[in-house]
């Protein structure tokens, strides 16, 4: 198979869409001072397709996108907040059975690194260093072809790493993994992202949710927390994505170069700098809202992610 004929990531024969219905509801309580508000927004990815939008309203609003990863976000700004505030953002998503065929055959050198300078560096809590670049080439073990790399790399992060939300670093630590060998989904993909980066292959964290919609005939209830995985770059592919917290949470099979149905992404990247740029230092994570009251991070939000299927 030469390049031209390499395939793009295609519906799996046995899987169908699945359509969400997601309410992000978010208050905050009566307080005053200059408020901004800035909340994730879910877009179009190769593997989730939104098809409906209803956004508050008002001259206060914009959308804008933040240069560093492309995030779209919803940003609200009052001069004087005196009251209580609430906001829902309501979406239609449909939910795409993409995967990658990861044809050896099609992949290419990474060639200029620049492009993927922030795909390749440190972050906070997400280490490039000696140590992870000892254990990732004696993970490769003179593997050359970064798709088996990022494989090898996979199947470690998988057998050495635990799934213990209570024991994670609550950081999406690599010190913590390397050192506990346990973790929640954060830990287990900053380990997997650093031992990438150490071998040369552009990799990034992706935050979203595991979405489970209520069961016919109960209440609506909340979607708690978070879910997050991994994509690494190899030319000739483009992004693929790893999901090795749920292999080692359950199990779970194929998840190299797929994620489960359920999974909607928020945002890609860690310590982001938001549009117009927070006062406070960087955005760790961008799965929920994030708000500062004069320029100092806060007030608390309360906030009710509701889904249902169908």
């Amino acid at each position: 198979m030469n390049v031209a004929e390499c395939p793009k990531p295609t519906a799996r024969e046995t899987a169908t869409a699945v359509r969400y219905g997601i309410a992000d509801r978010i208050g905050i309580a009566s307080t005053i001072g200059r408020l901004d508000l800035w909340i994730p927004l879910i877009t179009d990815t190769p593997y989730q397709r939104v098809l409906a939008c209803e956004l508050p309203s008002g001259n206060h609003w914009s959308v804008t996108r933040e240069p560093g990863h492309g995030n779209q976000m919803a940003h609200l700004r009052l001069d004087e907040m005196n009251g209580p505030l609430n906001v829902e953002i309501r979406y239609d998503i449909e939910r795409l059975p993409i995967t990658h065929e990861l044809h050896e055959s099609c992949v290419r050198p990474l060639g200029d690194p620049t492009p993927f300078s922030q795909h390749l560096a440190p972050e906070r809590h997400v280490d490039v260093n000696d140590a992870t670049r000892t254990l990732a080439n004696s993970v490769v073990a003179g593997e050359t072809s970064p798709l088996r790399q990022a494989r090898c790399l996979f199947d470690y992060v998988t057998g050495a790493m635990q799934y213990d939300a209570t024991q994670q670093s609550g950081t999406g630590s690599t010190q913590h993994a390397m050192t506990c060998s346990v973790g929640n989904c954060n830990d287990i993909h900053a380990l997997f992202i650093s031992l990438a980066r150490s071998v040369g292959i552009p990799a990034r964290l992706v935050l979203g949710q595991a979405l489970e919609p209520t069961v016919p005939g109960e209440e609506d209830c909340d979607i708690c927390g978070y879910h997050c995985w991994a994509e690494f770059f190899a030319t000739g592919l483009g992004w693929i994505p790893v999901d090795a917290s749920c292999t080692c949470k359950f199990g779970t099979e194929g998840l190299f170069g797929s994620l489960e149905m359920n999974h909607v992404a928020w945002s890609v990247g860690r310590d982001l700098q938001l549009a117009p740029p927070q006062s406070g230092s960087p955005v760790l994570f961008f799965a929920g809202p994030y708000a500062e009251l004069d320029g100092e991070p806060g007030p608390t939000i309360e906030r009710h992610l509701v889904v249902s299927e169908g």
